[in-house]
């Protein structure tokens, strides 16, 4: 076990909070549990924990809890890893301390941790147990002295800190997960016992049924399936009903649709996997039904969450990843052998921070190496038979001989393990051919006729009548923009891979597919171009965006509103060759039955979109406005139903600020990153856009950035202030050099500097006065009287308050602002770490007002209700949304139907009857029903709007690596050990 330091306080402070509840948990003086009963009613469990086969599964980087006062006690767990790696026994957990006992490969370590501080009391050397054997820890105390057995066997015996009276808790870190058998507490104390409950008092009694909060913490939260966005991937249709498909994404999970994709639903029941800031994003990359049985299928996910077996069509998984060697694979795709289930392949990704110890970047993105496995019992154990210099992506067996294999290596936005970033050369390994089922492997590569900087092929597709013929889709996002190169073509071979040939030139080029019911058509598609040919590659028709470097604009494929995203994958329909599905990176799923010349978004009910802002219309709590990754959307109906707005100069991903101009509507400002830093401005809902003018004081917006964040003012007609609002210091260099504050007088068609000119502004806020704050990196609160033009310092520095466990992890940030919508003095504030502080005295002192939230929780937003004083809501990005009904005094959780927690921007009804969550990774969710009037109210339809031409367009602006961050390097993050805000 290497020496670390843990993070165990937040575990602990749950426990004692939860040793305080009204839950009754055990009989007196003890307490045992084996898992029989999948109910585990007072646990405290993170998203990914479940019972399983009568065990509890905790998955690498998940807490599991159960409170009590037991003391002079004795524990007995039986467990087993999941793999070689370190997990935690938390106990005696109580308002003074905690004691964690660290089981690892090898080694155990006894420490207490006390207000903060971790001391290490003692470590020895054990036999190694393997992962996946059974094993018993037990803890003995008897009086002040603990007692570690290992299999009956002692091993450590030290004198402890503090007595040990508490709840108990087990925690997991990267490296593996744990199944835990049985639990048995034996000594004084127990669990609480039931508590009658109160009866309401009378004020209680007299209030209306909507309550205090308009009735909203009573109510679930809906699922609004959109706006489309996410890391799609792979896409599949059901040979034996075409009505059936499967979708995935890398943030929400499995999909499917039994109506041809016009609806979807998430299909995860089983699959353990999690990531993200607050523990419950499913990280599905791969799926692929089993050709000689569609009720079994296979899916694959990122960072080491495994491979899952489905063989009731999605209705529940298993996990299979027995014999897989690497802690964080990413699995790419799954081949299964013609007549034969047993045998299935699974091509896979090893990232650099595990082959090469720590993360090794190229120019772009992540150096990666590759991995093909192979199993001959449906799973139940596989066998690694390549290991290269960049992952494997498609794996085709060839029809008529079952030994002979084809793979594809690289994919557009990751680089070679091989290749020299210093000297801009790609690397690369191309096709691999085996003609013994993997026992050896052959490199299609530049001898065969691949041109060197074509190696990456992130798409392989085989001809279904003639195996000899194979088509690849070739492109590297980061090289075609570090050489100005129009890199990536689509190649074929007519010899079973001996030969290729450059067909079609792509830049770029990220998915090919070959339709069964018709070979000769063939789709070949990139970000900025989609192409059909209907002679089996001879010859091809353009049929949507420009097919050059453009990201942008026209440049773009896809629905006229939508930006369609990177294609990742395609599904022909197996029946009418003119019927294609595309799954994106970016931006969701999209449905063409006109062979690509027009397109719908195929993706209601399927989104894993990462949102940046929600706004809902004054007066109108159906009317919403929201800014993704994936682009601008609107809905008129509380997102039942979303609208793209991305049209002319606002078509592109990105998209970051968004303010409606509380007079009208229908008047619209937003900034749109990979479309350049002009604010785009809209007069009819987003149906047309121009820009603003690109002056900006002594210089230009070019020179002063993109803005994050934007507000109307609420007193001052056409005022708008505008901010970098860089969240994401503490990974980035010089974000204490910003640039200040912007604003406008004329409703952001001119833009001005304002006297505050240096520092990260960070967030923005208007009171109901007009009176606005900023804050400035990483904690100056400066207030402006005249609508953003002047400002005086308030506060400084007030994160200096906030104490945290690891000042290792980086400065708390204020990020979230809001002023009391009765009281312009009250202000509160939130934080990347540390979670909420009020000031009484307009911003002068502050105090912590965090009661009832995990602590260092990392608060994104708030939304003051007016019309029900003392009730404002909090968004969590690791935890969720918290309500308070006493003015932020105390804090409660209303997650009840929220699916994932990863919380960023907050919009509320001017009623408060209606509060909408924009999250990471899972889209919009609602809390109250929009009344049947606000959604009978009208916005222009968008559908019909003419677009921009393209000589209106401005010239497209350089992406940032194709405005998709690498995915690699999001990592695993768990809910309740902070490492940091909102990354991508």
């Amino acid at each position: 076990m290497t020496k670390r330091k843990y993070i165990f306080s937040v575990i602990s402070i749950l426990l004692v909070l939860l040793a305080f509840s009204t839950i009754a948990l055990a009989q007196e003086g003890g307490f045992s549990e084996n898992f029989d009963n999948v109910d585990l009613s007072g646990w405290e469990l993170s998203p990914g924990a479940e019972v399983l086969d009568g065990n509890l599964h905790i998955p690498p980087e998940n807490f599991v809890g159960v409170p009590g006062i037991w003391g002079n006690m004795e524990i007995h767990i039986f467990v087993r890893r999941t793999a070689e790696g370190d997990f935690a026994l938390s106990y005696g957990s109580n308002e003074n301390g905690s004691y964690h006992l660290v089981s690892g490969m090898g080694r155990i370590g006894l420490q207490y941790e006390s207000m903060g501080q971790l001391n290490d009391l003692m470590a020895v050397d054990v036999e190694p147990i393997p992962a996946g054997e059974w094993f018993e820890i037990s803890v003995q105390i008897v009086g002040m002295e603990h007692h570690v057995l290992l299999n009956g066997n002692p091993v450590l015996v030290e004198e402890g800190s503090a007595e040990a009276i508490g709840g108990i808790s087990f925690e997991t870190f990267a490296e593996t997960g744990i199944e835990i058998d049985s639990v048995e507490i034996i000594g004084e104390g127990g669990g609480q016992e039931d508590v009658e409950p109160q009866a309401p008092s009378q004020s209680e009694a007299t209030q209306p049924e909507t309550g205090a909060d308009g009735g909203l913490s009573s109510q679930k939260w809906v699922f609004t399936g959109g706006p489309s966005g996410g890391l799609g991937y792979d896409i599949r249709m059901d040979p034996e009903n075409l009505d059936i498909l499967y979708v995935t994404d890398a943030w929400a999970g499995a999909f499917k649709s039994v109506d041809g994709g016009e609806n979807w639903k998430p299909i995860n029941n089983g699959i353990t996997a999690r990531v993200g800031t607050s523990g419950d994003g499913i990280p599905v990359f791969s799926l692929t039904i089993d050709p000689n049985n569609s009720s079994r299928l296979w899916a694959g996910t990122q960072f080491g969450g495994g491979v899952y077996r489905s063989d009731d069509a999605g209705e529940s998984w298993q996990g299979m990843s027995n014999g897989i060697l690497e802690r964080s694979l990413t699995i790419r795709g799954f081949t299964v052998e013609p007549e034969n289930s047993n045998v299935v392949y699974l091509a896979g990704e090893v990232s650099s921070w595990e082959w090469n110890g720590t993360p090794l970047d190229g120019i772009g993105f992540d150096l990666t190496k590759g991995v093909i496995y192979k199993s001959t019992d449906a799973g139940g154990s596989w066998t690694r038979i390549w290991y290269g210099d960049n992952l494997a992506r498609y794996i085709w067996v060839h029809p008529e001989d079952h030994n002979r294999l084809y793979a594809s290596t690289g994919i557009f936005d990751r680089e070679a393990a091989n290749s020299n970033p210093a000297a801009l050369e790609m690397g690369g390994v191309g096709i691999l051919r085996s003609r013994d089922g993997g026992a050896t492997w052959e490199v299609l590569e530049v001898e065969n006729g691949i041109l060197a900087e074509d190696l990456f092929f992130g798409s392989l597709s085989m001809h279904p009548q003639n195996p000899d013929i194979l088509l690849g889709a070739s492109g590297s996002d980061a090289y075609i923009w570090a050489l100005n190169k129009d890199i990536g073509a689509i190649y074929r071979t007519k010899n079973g891979g001996d030969s290729w040939e450059r067909i079609l030139d792509l830049p770029n080029a990220s998915a090919v597919e070959i339709c069964e019911s018709n070979p000769d058509v063939i789709y070949a598609a990139s970000v900025s171009g989609f192409y059909r040919s209907d002679d089996g590659g001879d010859s091809w028709q353009r049929q949507g965006g420009t097919g050059d470097l453009g990201q942008t604009g026209v440049a773009l494929w896809g629905p006229p509103d939508i930006v369609a995203g990177f294609p990742i994958d395609m599904q022909c329909d197996l029946k009418n060759p003119k019927r294609i599905f595309v799954n994106n990176y970016g931006g969701g799923n999209f449905l063409s039955e006109d062979g690509g010349a027009t397109w719908v978004d195929a993706s209601k009910g399927y989104t894993g979109a990462a949102m940046h802002q929600i706004i809902v219309a004054k007066d109108n709590p159906a009317l919403i406005y929201a800014s993704a990754r994936s682009g601008v959307f609107s809905s008129i109906d509380g997102g039942e139903n979303w609208q793209g707005m991305a049209r002319g100069v606002a078509r592109a991903m990105e998209a970051y600020a968004i303010a409606v101009n509380p007079e009208d509507s229908a008047y619209l400002v937003t900034v749109i990153g990979d479309a350049g830093p002009l604010p785009k401005i809209s007069y009819d809902g987003g149906k047309t856009w121009k820009e603003a003018k690109p002056e900006l004081g002594e210089h230009g917006f070019y020179e002063w950035g993109i803005m994050k964040k934007m507000a109307f003012s609420p007193m001052q007609s056409g005022r708008i202030i505008g901010i970098q609002a860089e969240t994401e210091c503490p990974s980035m260099v010089g974000c204490a050099e910003g640039h200040g504050v912007i604003y406008s007088s004329d409703g952001g068609e001119n833009w001005h500097r304002s006297g505050l000119t240096e520092g990260m502004a960070t967030e923005l806020t208007f009171a109901p006065d007009g009176t606005a704050y900023v804050s400035i990196y990483p904690g100056d609160l400066y207030r402006s009287t005249d609508g953003g033009q002047n400002w005086e310092m308030v506060a400084q520095n007030i994160t200096s308050g906030i104490e945290v466990s690891d000042p290792d992890m980086g400065t708390p940030i204020l990020i979230a602002l809001a002023v009391d919508a009765q009281n312009p003095q009250k202000l509160y504030a939130g934080f990347t770490r540390g979670g909420v502080m009020l000031s009484e005295d307009g911003g002068a002192t502050w105090q912590a007002s965090s009661s009832g939230m995990p602590p260092e929780t990392s608060i994104f937003d708030f939304a003051v209700d007016g019309a029900h004083p003392n009730t404002i809501y909090a968004a969590s990005n690791d935890s969720g949304v918290f309500q308070s009904s006493d003015g932020g005094q105390t804090w409660q959780t209303i997650n009840d139907g929220l699916l994932i927690r990863a919380g960023v921007s907050l919009a509320l009804s001017d009623d408060g009857t209606v509060l909408y969550l924009a999250t990471t990774g899972g889209g919009v969710f609602r809390l109250g029903t929009p009344s049947s009037s606000s959604t009978e109210q009208t916005q222009p339809e968008l559908d019909t709007a003419p677009q921009t031409s393209p000589e209106d367009e401005q010239p497209p602006a350089l992406p940032c690596l194709g405005g998709l961050a690498p995915v690699g390097l999001v990592g695993v993050l768990w809910a309740w050990r902070r490492r940091s805000n909102y990354i991508f």
